[in-house]
C-alpha cells in the first residue's frame, strides 16, 4: 500500500472531489495525508485522512468580503508563493509520500511536491477548458506567470492530469488539440439519486450560491426571492454559512437558511437556481435536476459551466443582474417545458452511471507506483484524453 500526500485548499468546490478520491484510496488500503488550510480540517477527518495545515496559506480566506483586486492579489499568490512551495516539499517529504496530487490552483506548490522527489498528478475540479483558455490566459495566469509559477507550465510537468468533470459537457474534451499534455478526464465527482418531487405540492426551487463571497450574491438572493414569492412554487435559500450584506426578507413561500444539505433538499427539488459553480450545478445535474445559472464572476468557470448546461438543454442561464421578472418568466419556462427536465435526467443518469473517485484512484495507484514504464502508458488519443485504462473516454 502507498502514502498519498493531498494539496489543497480551502476554495469551496475544488473540497468534495477532492475529498471523495481520497476517501477512496483509503478504501483500498492506501494512507492519505491531506496538506491544505485549517478550515478544511473538520471535513478532511469525517474522510478518513490524516491532516496537516499549511502555515503558509494563513492569509487565505474566501469567505471574507474583499475588492476585486485583493481576491485578485490573494488567488495569484495562492498559485505563485514561494513560502508555499517550499513548505509543501518539505511536508510531502516529511510524511513519506509516495505520490502527490495537487490542487491545479497551486502551481508552484506542484513544483515543490516534484522537488520532493514524488510523482505527482494535477487535479483540475471543473471544466479543462476553463483553465487552459481562461484562467491561464486571463489576469490571474498572467499574475502567476510574472511571479514566476506559470500555470501551463507547472500542470505539464505533473506526471499526470486528473480531470474530474464531465468530458461530455466539458469542450476541452472535444477538442483536436490542446495546451496541455494528455489528461484523463474520469467524470463529475457528485454523487445524486434520482429526485422525485411531491406532485401533490408546489414545485421546489432550491436556491444555493457559493460559500465563498462575490459582490452583489446578496442582491442577487433578493431578486431571486422577490421572483419565487410572486410564482406558484416553494422556495428555500440556502446562504452557505455566508452572512448577506443585509437582511434577507422572504415572502410566505420562501424560506431563508443559513445552511442547508444539498443532499437533504435536491432529491426532492424541481430546479435549482445557482451561481454556476461546478459542485453545486453538477449535483444538481447528478439528481436529474434542472439549473438556472447566474454566473457570480466573469473571470471564473462560472460562465462557462453556466452556458454548458443551457447547451444541453437541462437549464438556462442568466446574467448576475436579470430583474426579478426575468427570473420569474426563467422559472416558469423550466418548469413547463418537459425537454429540460429530460435533459437533466440524462446527464444525471450519465453521472450515476459512472464512478469518478474510483477512476481517479486506480490513475493514482498507478501514479503512485512511480515507474518510467507506468508513466508512459498515458498516451493521447488525439482529444486531449488518456488512454489509461477505467479512464472515462468521451
Amino acid at each position: 500500500m502507498s502514502t498519498y500526500a493531498f494539496v489543497t485548499v480551502d476554495g469551496g468546490g475544488n473540497t468534495p472531489p477532492t475529498l471523495a478520491i481520497a476517501s477512496e484510496l483509503i478504501r483500498r488500503g492506501h494512507e492519505v495525508h491531506v496538506l491544505g488550510h485549517e478550515r478544511q480540517r473538520d471535513s478532511v477527518a469525517l474522510a478518513g485522512c490524516a491532516f496537516t495545515p499549511l502555515d503558509a496559506l494563513a492569509f487565505w480566506n474566501p469567505t471574507v468580503r474583499r475588492s476585486g483586486p485583493t481576491a485578485l492579489g490573494e488567488t495569484a499568490r495562492l498559485g505563485a508563493d514561494r513560502g508555499l512551495e517550499e513548505e509543501v516539499r518539505e511536508r510531502v517529504r516529511g510524511i513519506g509520500a509516495g505520490a502527490a496530487v495537487v490542487d491545479c490552483l497551486m502551481p508552484s506548490s506542484m513544483r515543490g511536491a516534484r522537488s520532493a522527489g514524488v510523482p505527482t498528478a494535477v487535479l483540475f475540479h471543473t471544466f479543462l477548458e476553463y483553465w487552459v483558455r481562461g484562467y491561464r490566459r486571463g489576469p490571474l495566469g498572467m499574475l502567476e506567470r510574472l511571479r514566476g509559477a506559470g500555470p501551463l507550465t507547472e500542470w505539464n510537468a505533473a506526471d499526470a492530469r486528473i480531470v474530474v468533470s464531465d468530458p461530455v459537457l466539458d469542450p476541452a474534451a472535444h477538442r483536436t488539440s490542446s495546451p496541455t499534455a494528455p489528461a484523463i478526464w474520469v467524470g463529475a465527482a457528485e454523487h445524486g439519486v434520482p429526485a422525485t418531487p411531491d406532485a401533490s405540492a408546489p414545485p421546489l426551487v432550491v436556491v444555493s450560491f457559493s460559500t465563498t463571497w462575490f459582490q452583489g450574491q446578496t442582491d442577487a438572493y433578493r431578486r431571486i426571492i422577490a421572483a419565487l414569492g410572486v410564482l406558484p412554487v416553494r422556495g428555500i435559500v440556502t446562504l452557505g454559512g455566508l452572512e448577506p450584506d443585509e437582511p434577507l426578507v422572504a415572502p410566505p413561500n420562501v424560506e431563508v437558511r443559513a445552511f442547508a444539505r444539498h443532499d437533504e433538499l435536491f432529491p426532492h427539488a424541481s430546479l435549482v437556481i445557482g451561481h454556476g459553480g461546478h459542485s453545486t450545478t453538477f449535483r444538481a445535474l447528478a439528481h436529474g435536476v434542472p439549473v438556472i445559472a447566474m454566473p457570480m464572476h466573469p473571470l471564473l468557470d462560472q460562465p462557462l459551466i453556466a452556458a454548458a448546461v443551457a447547451r444541453a438543454g437541462a437549464g438556462a442561464a442568466l446574467p448576475r443582474t436579470a430583474p426579478s421578472s426575468r427570473i420569474a418568466a426563467a422559472v416558469t419556462a423550466v418548469l413547463a417545458a418537459p425537454g429540460v427536465r429530460a435533459a437533466a435526467v440524462r446527464i444525471g443518469e450519465r453521472m450515476r452511471s459512472t464512478d469518478a473517485a474510483a477512476s481517479a484512484a486506480t490513475a493514482l495507484e498507478r501514479l503512485g507506483g512511480g515507474t518510467d514504464q507506468t508513466r508512459q502508458t498515458w498516451t493521447t488519443d488525439g482529444r486531449g484524453t488518456s488512454a489509461a485504462p477505467d479512464a472515462m473516454d468521451p
